[in-house]
């Protein structure tokens, strides 16, 4: 009969046994520390740092601009964001996390309409929207209304049916942030009574947006510029200003005052030409065309997109393309007193066609003169006391078109804001461009499109073809 044996007792647990289960749960529960401690870490680190802003155009980072005003505050700026719980909108609350990381005077609270309905009122700030924010520095506020922080662009609705949203968050923001931790608001004066241009839609909200108040001043009905002024424009006049007028403006510059100028060359000013010889500045009769196809707009070659020069008007569009079409050229003189600088220039392959609109040609000719030309000068005479009086006087009164604006993607109203800002003595330019949802605007210029253009009809079927015959003949050889 066969013997069932017990099993053997197991063996009793060694210490080293021991040893290595105790180590294995001190090293586990250093892991957890660790997770928790690093977890911990990165929680308290800006938000800039642990969340990346992976949109094609930065929708939820903040600029150079805006943080070169951050780093002016120095006193606490709250932002109140006014929306109920549970509808927040997550590109604001990214965007104002990015102030707050951005300086430590900067704080953003939310506020739910529901819980606390008189809040904006109690601010200065009836008839606020939900999804608004409400800025405030030193009791003095303004509020940024929902509706302006996106904007539409309809440009390709009637072609692709389609309309690109923008979002404007940090120009709003920013500028209101500017607008409050600031005692006084400069006056730009746009002068009428001779024809003048109006200035675009686009222009006077940037102008707003720098927190520059413009108003309208007829010298006819004035005896002096209001003392409050801290520039004048004068934007494309058809008919010249009276020798009263030249004097009265004389006398203002005089004092320390700043001067925008935009001309057309269809419209000669001798009484202007004069004030502006003061500073040693005139115009060349004619319109320049342009020879350097990197320098010009495709097809157009007076559609001008000329050298942006390093000046503190220009600070805010080194990256960007400036349109002047039919633009004059303008000379500079030396005078006592005085330092000009170019702020836009031709290439040297630019010539002038002295004729004008009249040109029967825009082909170079015999007798046309060549560049490279200054199309938009600034001018410093230094007055008694280091007073300083400006001028910028530039040769297009198409700046000012909004379509010749569209095609640049905004840098002409960025180009006349800096030069505003730069006359009115302000540190730094506040207009930042709204930013797509979907792609940035491409500008090139006629040699790109051509380049490219060539690339892709030319370059790339000739190279498919030099590939496939190379292909072919190693695999017959083999």
């Amino acid at each position: 009969m066969k013997k069932f044996s017990l099993p053997k007792a197991p063996r009793r647990p060694t210490g080293t046994v021991f040893r290595n289960g105790a180590m294995a749960s001190v090293l586990t529960a250093a892991v957890l520390a660790v997770v928790i401690l690093l977890n911990l870490l990165v929680n308290s680190l800006p938000t800039r740092y642990t969340k990346l802003d992976l949109s094609q155009t930065g929708i939820y980072t903040i600029g150079e601009t805006t943080e070169q005003v951050l780093a002016d505050v120095g006193e606490t700026v709250n932002l109140y964001y006014l929306a109920q719980t549970g509808s927040e909108n997550t590109n604001i609350t990214a965007l104002l996390d990015r102030y707050t990381d951005a300086s430590s005077y900067v704080h953003w609270q939310q506020i739910d309409p529901a819980l606390q309905p008189t809040f904006a009122s109690q601010h200065g700030a009836d008839g606020a929207t939900e999804g608004s924010i409400l800025v405030e520095c030193g009791g003095r506020t303004k509020l940024v209304n929902a509706a302006d922080m996106y904007e539409y662009d309809y440009s390709d609705y009637y072609t692709t049916g389609a309309v690109n949203t923008l979002f404007d968050g940090e120009q709003q923001i920013t500028s209101a942030i500017y607008a409050v931790t600031r005692e006084e608001v400069p006056v730009v004066y746009q002068l009428t009574g001779h024809g003048e241009q109006s200035l675009p839609a686009t222009l006077q909200n940037a102008i707003a947006e720098q927190n520059l108040q413009l108003e309208e001043l007829s010298l006819a009905s004035t005896e002096t510029i209001p003392e409050d002024a801290a520039v004048l424009i004068i934007a494309g006049p058809t008919t010249d200003y009276t020798e009263a007028d030249v004097t009265l403006l004389r006398d203002w510059l005089d004092q320390g005052g700043s001067l925008l100028l935009l001309t057309d060359c269809d419209y000669d000013t001798p009484n202007l030409n004069g004030l502006m010889a003061d500073y040693g500045l005139s115009r060349l009769p004619g319109m320049v065309v342009e020879g350097d196809s990197n320098y010009h707009y495709r097809g157009y070659n007076y559609y001008l997109l000329p050298e942006v020069n390093s000046h503190e008007a220009t600070a805010a569009v080194q990256n960007l393309y400036v349109m002047l079409p039919m633009a004059e050229a303008l000379k500079t003189e030396v005078v006592e007193g005085v330092t000009t600088q170019a702020l836009l220039t031709t290439s040297a392959s630019a010539y002038n066609k002295a004729a004008g609109y009249d040109m029967e040609t825009t082909e170079q000719e015999e007798g046309d003169e060549t560049g490279p030309f200054d199309l938009a000068v600034a001018a410093t005479r230094t007055l008694e006391d280091d007073a300083e009086s400006r001028v910028i006087w530039a040769g297009s009164t198409y700046l000012l078109d909004e379509n010749a604006d569209t095609m640049v993607g905004g840098g002409n109203s960025q180009f006349l804001l800096g030069c505003t800002t730069w006359l009115a003595g302000e540190d730094s330019t506040i207009l930042i461009a709204a930013k797509s949802f979907e792609s940035d605007m491409l500008v090139t210029t006629a040699f790109q499109a051509d380049l490219w253009g060539g690339v892709a009809t030319v370059g790339l079927p000739v190279f498919c073809l030099v590939m496939g015959a190379a292909i072919t003949i190693k695999r017959r050889r083999q």
